[in-house]
């Protein structure tokens, strides 16, 4: 029997972000996720707390698994692509 292969996740010194707004920053080589807070007194204003870089593969690995994560949801009736009214 054929052991499946695995990750052990060591997440105990992660840092933990909110983000109410994200942006893309994308060139040839790279993109750029910005997680930020956008500013309820001034709308217009995000306050970008850190950027995470990905190279264009992991950016579509990391697309392809939210999607996947999405239908899911979706699957299970906790959201809908609809958009909102």
């Amino acid at each position: 029997m054929a052991v499946k292969d695995h990750l052990e996740i060591m997440d105990e010194d992660a840092d933990n972000l909110y983000s109410n707004l994200i942006s893309f920053n994308i060139t040839p080589e790279e993109v750029s996720l910005g997680m930020g807070i956008r500013d309820v007194r001034e709308p217009h204003v995000v306050n970008i707390q850190t950027y995470v870089h990905l190279t264009i593969p992991h950016f579509l690995r990391f697309a392809e698994a939210v999607n996947k994560q999405v239908d899911l949801l979706i699957e299970k009736g906790v959201l809908t692509r609809e958009p909102e009214q």
